[in-house]
C-alpha cells in the first residue's frame, strides 16, 4: 500500500494514513483465510531471537515476514493488503452475484454488475483492438490550428485525459463554506517532477525506459517506428518543459504556495495564447466567479508553449496522454501489459501482473464506490462495530484535549484556539449518511470503454456542479470498502471507511491494549493532522488562516525540524534518502498520534484498575499496545518501490513508521526496559505532542 492519498485538484484535501493500495495480488491462497484469523496483537508474529530494544519493528514481525514471502505480483506486501485482499474477495462475490442478469436487480446492481461483466470479457476488448478509441484518437488528428486547442482540451479533460494542465472544484481558501473554480499543474506522465531532473544513473535510466514505454505504446496504436519513436522524444520535451515550471511535491505540501486567488476573468487575460473562454464554454464551467490559480509560473510557460509550439507536436502530445488515460482494463492487453510493465514493473519491481477479476474489482470499486459500498456495508459492517469505532474517536478527542492542556511550549491564547479547533472534528465513520446518486450515469454491458469514458463524463460533471455552492461536508473522498483513513483540513473531519475498521487492525474479540496500540494509534495520526506544518495552517473552520502566536508558531517549526533532520538522515535504499520535509506531515502525526492513543488507553486502563504487570500470551498490557503498533505495519516491499516511495510518497517506509516513531518515545523504552545508548532510544528524541 502506498501510504497518501489526495482528492485533486487542490493536492490537499486528503491526508491519509496511506496512499492507493496497488492493485496487485494476494500471496497466500486469501479464500482459505477469514478475519478471524487475522489477529490485531499476534503473538506468533513476535521474534523473541531479536532483541526488541534494538529493532524493534524486527522483533514484532520477523514472524509475519517468514510467513508471508513476498509475491511476484506484489511491489509491498504487508498487513494493509492482507485486509485489503480479504475486503476484495467480499467484492468479488458482490459483483459477481450483481452480474447475473437478473430482471430484479436494482438499478445500482445493474451498473456495477454490467461493468464487472464487460471487464472480464477479455477476449471481447481484444478483438476490438483500438476501434473503441479511434474517434478519440480522430478528433485528436483533427486539430489544426491553436485556436481550436481550448475546445479539444476541454473535452479530453472531461474524458479524464490529464493533458496541459488540472481543473476542478474545491473549496476556497479563504472561505471554506463554498466551492470555486480550481487550476493547477498537470500534464506528466512520470510520478512526479523531479523525476525529469535528477541526473544519478538510475534516474537517467529511468527517463530513458519512459521514452521507450511511449514509444511502444505509439507503435501498438499504429505509428511506424520512425515516427514513434521522434514522437516520443516530442511528448518528453513538452512534458520536461511542464515539469520545469511546476512546483516540486515538497512545496505542494505547503497551503501557501498553492493559494493564489484569481477569478475566471483574470485567468483569460492572463493566458493570452489559449481562450479560457472557449474552455470555460466547452467544460460546461463557470465563465466567472472566483478562482484559485495553484500555479501562476506553470500557467505562464503553458501560455507561451501553446503559442511557440508546433500544432503536430501538440497533437502528438494529446495522442499520448489520450492512450496513457485509457490504457488500463479498457484496452487489448498489449496496452494494459506494456503500461504495467513500466509503471508497476520498471518503476516499482512487480514480477507479475495481478489477476484478472482483482483488476476488474478495483476498477468498479473506484468507479462506483458508493453503488458498490452500500452492500458491502450492508453485509460486513454490523451497527455495533461503528458504535465502537465512534466511542475509541471520542476518547482520543479527550486525550489530545488533555495534551493539549499539557503542552509547555504553547501559549494560553493558542491552546484555547486549538481546543475550538479539535472540538469542531467532524467523525465521519464508516459510510455516507446519504449515498451517491448514480442515476444519470449509463452502464452498458459489453461497452467497456464506453462505460469508462461515460464514468469519468459522469464524475467531471458532477465536481464541476459545485462550483458557486456551499460546501457538502457530508461527502465521502473514499469507498466504504477502503483499507484506510484521512483527515480533511479545509473540512475539519476525519474520515475512517468501514473497510478499515476489522482485524489485524480492530477487533472486539481483544483487549483495549491491542486495539488502542493499533487502530487507536490511527485515529489519533488523523486528529494530529489538523495540526501538522500543514494543518496548523487551517482553522477550526477549514478556512486558511493564522491562529497560532508568532511566537508559538516559531516554536513549533523549531520542534518540526528536529523531525525533519531526523528523517533526513534515513537512508531509504542505497543512495536515496528519505525527504524529511516531505514527510514531516505523517511523521509528525504517526508520533502525535501514537502518544494521544498511549493517553487514552492509560486514562481508560486506569478507570477500570487494569492490572499492568499481568501477563497475557507472555506479555504485559503495555507490550501488548506498542507491539499490536508495530505489526500494523509488517510490510515487505521491493527495493524499486522502496526507491520510489522515498522520492515521491508523504509517509516514510513502513520499517521507519515503527522504530523511528517508537525511538522518540520514553514510554516505550521503559515498557521493554531500553536503555541510553541501545537502538531504539534516541539520543535526541522529537517531540511536539
Amino acid at each position: 500500500m502506498s501510504r497518501f492519498a489526495v482528492l485533486p485538484p487542490a493536492g490537499l484535501a486528503l491526508i491519509a494514513l496511506l496512499a492507493a493500495l496497488p492493485a496487485f495480488s494476494q500471496n497466500a491462497p486469501l479464500s482459505e483465510k477469514t478475519a478471524h484469523e487475522l489477529r490485531v496483537f499476534d503473538p506468533s508474529l513476535v521474534d523473541k531471537t531479536v532483541d526488541p530494544c534494538e529493532n524493534f519493528y524486527r522483533y514484532s514481525c520477523n514472524g509475519w515476514f517468514k510467513r508471508n514471502p513476498l509475491p511476484p505480483d506484489q511491489t509491498s506486501y504487508g498487513r494493509f493488503t492482507e485486509l485489503y485482499e480479504l475486503n476484495r474477495l467480499h467484492l468479488r462475490q458482490i459483483l459477481e452475484d450483481a452480474s447475473k442478469p437478473d430482471p430484479n436487480r436494482t438499478p445500482n446492481e445493474q451498473k456495477i454488475g454490467d461493468e464487472y461483466t464487460s471487464c472480464m470479457d477479455t477476449a471481447a476488448t481484444d478483438k476490438l483492438g483500438i476501434a473503441p478509441i479511434k474517434p478519440e484518437l480522430d478528433r485528436i488528428a483533427a486539430l489544426s490550428r491553436p485556436d481550436d486547442l481550448p475546445v479539444l482540451l476541454a473535452h479530453l479533460h472531461t474524458i479524464g485525459v490529464n493533458a496541459f494542465f488540472d481543473f476542478g472544484a474545491d473549496q476556497d481558501f479563504a472561505d471554506a463554506n463554498q466551492v470555486i473554480s480550481f487550476y493547477g499543474g498537470g500534464g506528466l506522465g512520470l510520478p512526479e517532477r523531479d523525476y525529469y531532473f535528477r541526473t544519478d544513473p538510475k534516474s537517467i535510466e529511468q527517463r530513458k525506459q519512459y521514452v521507450d514505454h511511449v514509444r511502444k505504446m505509439f507503435v501498438l496504436a499504429g505509428e511506424p517506428e520512425a515516427q514513434a519513436a521522434n514522437d516520443a522524444d516530442t511528448v518528453m520535451a513538452i512534458e520536461t518543459r511542464l515539469a520545469k515550471a511546476s512546483l516540486t511535491i515538497t512545496e505542494m505540501r505547503d497551503p501557501q504556495n498553492l493559494n493564489h486567488p484569481t477569478d475566471v476573468a483574470a485567468m483569460a487575460t492572463m493566458l493570452t495564447h489559449f481562450s479560457l473562454n472557449d474552455y470555460v464554454k466547452s467544460a460546461h464551467a463557470p465563465a466567472a466567479g472566483k478562482a484559485n490559480d495553484m500555479e501562476p509560473k506553470f500557467f505562464a510557460e503553458f501560455n507561451a508553449l501553446v503559442s511557440d509550439t508546433p500544432i503536430d507536436q501538440i497533437r502528438t502530445y494529446l495522442r499520448w496522454h489520450l492512450l496513457h488515460a485509457y490504457a488500463g482494463t479498457s484496452m487489448p492487453e498489449a496496452f494494459e501489459t506494456e503500461s504495467w510493465n513500466f509503471y508497476a514493473h520498471i518503476l516499482n519491481g512487480a514480477e507479475k501482473q495481478q489477476e484478472r477479476w482483482k483488476r476488474c474489482t478495483s476498477r468498479v470499486d473506484h468507479e462506483m464506490g458508493e453503488a458498490l459500498g452500500q452492500v458491502y456495508v450492508a453485509k460486513y459492517f454490523p451497527p455495533e462495530a461503528k458504535q465502537h469505532a465512534l466511542e475509541m474517536t471520542l476518547a482520543i478527542e479527550q486525550a489530545m484535549s488533555k495534551d493539549i492542556d499539557s503542552l509547555d511550549w504553547m501559549s494560553p491564547a493558542t491552546k484555547v484556539q486549538a481546543k475550538e479547533k479539535l472540538h469542531a472534528v467532524m467523525n465521519k465513520i464508516g459510510y455516507p449518511d446519504k449515498w451517491r446518486d448514480y442515476s444519470k450515469l449509463v452502464i452498458v454491458r459489453g461497452d467497456l470503454l464506453g462505460n469508462q469514458e461515460r464514468v469519468r463524463v459522469f464524475n467531471f460533471n458532477r465536481d464541476l456542479a459545485k462550483i458557486g455552492k456551499p460546501v457538502d461536508k457530508n461527502e465521502w473522498g473514499m469507498s466504504p470498502p477502503t483499507v484506510n483513513a484521512y483527515y480533511n483540513p479545509q473540512q475539519n473531519n476525519v474520515n475512517f471507511p468501514a473497510g478499515y475498521f476489522q482485524a489485524p487492525f480492530f477487533s472486539d474479540k481483544e483487549d483495549d491494549a491491542a486495539n488502542y496500540g493499533d487502530m487507536g494509534s490511527t485515529i489519533g495520526h488523523e486528529l494530529t493532522h489538523g495540526f501538522d506544518d500543514e494543518g496548523r495552517q487551517f482553522d477550526k473552520d477549514g478556512n486558511l488562516k493564522e491562529w497560532w502566536t508568532k511566537d508559538d508558531e516559531g516554536k513549533f517549526k523549531q520542534k518540526a525540524q528536529c523531525m525533519v533532520d531526523q528523517y533526513d538522515a534515513i537512508e531509504a535504499v542505497p543512495g536515496v534518502h528519505l525527504n524529511g520535509k516531505l514527510t514531516l506531515g505523517e511523521n509528525l502525526a504517526d508520533l502525535g498520534g501514537l502518544w494521544l492513543a498511549w493517553i487514552a488507553w492509560q486514562d481508560k486502563a486506569q478507570a477500570e484498575h487494569l492490572d499492568m504487570v499481568a501477563k497475557t500470551d507472555g506479555y504485559t498490557p503495555e507490550q501488548r499496545f506498542w507491539i499490536a503498533y508495530a505489526q500494523q505495519w509488517c510490510t515487505d516491499t521491493r527495493p524499486e518501490r522502496l526507491r520510489s516511495q522515498a522520492q515521491t510518497d508523504p509517509h516514510a517506509p513502513d520499517e521507519y513508521r515503527t522504530n523511528t516513531v517508537l525511538q522518540d518515545l520514553p514510554e516505550f523504552a521503559k515498557s521493554f526496559s531500553c536503555k541510553p545508548g541501545d537502538k531504539m532510544v534516541s539520543a535526541k528524541p522529537c517531540r511536539i505532542w
